[in-house]
């Protein structure tokens, strides 16, 4: 049995409550599995942590577990306290920003973690880096990529739920390209920085398009006030926080997918998750050349990676992605065939399910080793 223990998970969102959400149910479609999970405020971590550590060690104590799997940095502490406890191997994913947080003690501790667990599995070569430079040894780090759930995602709509959505977000103005924007609304997601100095030259080249922004955050207001300087209230909507039926739709709808990262000290993009589901949607994708979402790129797949925080090349781009022969139901439909051949999770959990088997066995192997 592997025991599953996460902090992040539905019905809270984000992308690690996602990849926490697909990677247990698709190995426990394949393996027994037990899942100690927590949806809800990260202000009550500590009350969960002690829960999670009194429900784990009774499991250790009643069933046969094989194997132990902590879904972030954060809680590994509580993952070597059961691997001295229940003398069960250790693995651990790391995201990227639970490897950067910037504070000392923080990454003084990290470094004693990191490098005591039985294999860490990051998700993109960015990430991997820094958990070398913080001691892992390398034999002990993997990457594999995030999955992504293909089938939720389309690139079309049925006409009616299409004239539903365009009313709503009202984009029934004229034919309009329409660029979209999905993830936390936090600084180093660069969309103050798209707003006001991308989007105002892109306005300069063309006039034939919309640009829909899905998420919410501390820099909402900050964006909010950048569109209203440079007065493109007509051709800017901040959706807010957007259910899954609007992700789809908002991803169906649109032409192009931006993803306008900047450096953020302490505060780096660890996969870039988004630009698989633009992807699984059929979309050409625009993004920031920056930290993990490198990884996140396929090649000649109709996208493009630009220097971070360089607003003529992000103009430039989009103007050369926004083409008519790119905007094809064909062209779509051949964008998430790759994406669905390479991420989705059918094939992503094999990697998973392989890298516990060998963590396993030589975990047992060193065990008999010292107790002949």
């Amino acid at each position: 049995m592997i025991l599953f223990i996460t902090r992040k998970y539905p019905p809270s969102v984000g992308g690690m409550q996602k990849l926490s959400y697909y990677l247990t149910t698709s190995v426990a479609s394949h393996v027994p599995a037990h899942i100690i999970k927590w949806g809800r405020s990260q202000g009550w971590l500590p009350v969960f942590a002690l829960s999670a550590l009194v429900r784990a060690l009774l499991l250790l104590r009643t069933q046969a577990v094989d194997l132990i799997h902590i879904s972030d940095a954060v809680l590994t502490p509580l993952g070597l306290l059961l691997r001295a406890v229940g003398r069960r191997p250790v693995v651990a994913n790391v995201h990227g920003r639970d490897v950067t947080y910037p504070n000392r003690f923080y990454q003084g501790m990290l470094c004693l973690w990191l490098k005591r667990l039985d294999f860490v599995v990051c998700n993109s070569e960015h990430t991997r880096k820094e958990c070398l430079a913080r001691g892992v040894e390398p034999g002990r780090a993997g990457v594999i990529p995030v999955g992504v759930d293909t089938d939720k995602f389309s690139p079309c709509l049925e006409d009616a739920e299409e004239t539903f959505w365009m009313r709503k977000w009202g984009l029934e103005s004229g034919p309009k390209q329409i660029m979209l924007t999905v993830g936390r609304l936090v600084r180093r997601k660069g969309v103050s920085f798209f707003v006001s100095q991308v989007l105002p030259k892109l306005a300069n080249r063309r006039n034939d398009w919309i640009y829909l922004i899905a998420g919410d955050g501390p820099e909402r207001q900050r964006i909010e006030a950048a569109v209203a300087q440079s007065e493109l209230e007509k051709v800017v909507r901040v959706l807010g926080q957007v259910s899954d039926d609007e992700l789809r739709a908002a991803y169906a709808l649109a032409d192009l997918f931006v993803m306008p990262n900047i450096r953020v000290e302490g505060d780096c993009e660890g996969f870039g998750l988004v630009t698989l589901e633009a992807r699984a949607a059929g979309l050409p994708v625009v993004a920031s050349s920056l930290e993990g979402i490198i990884d996140s790129f396929l090649s000649a797949d109709d996208s493009i990676l630009v220097p971070p925080g360089d607003a003529e090349a992000f103009a430039e781009a989009i103007d050369c992605l926004l083409q008519p022969d790119l905007l094809t139901l064909d062209a779509r439909s051949g964008r998430r065939a790759r994406v669905k051949s390479r991420y989705d999770w059918t094939h992503v959990v094999e990697r998973y399910l392989a890298v516990f088997r060998d963590v396993q066995a030589h975990y047992d192997s060193i065990k008999v080793s010292h107790n002949p």
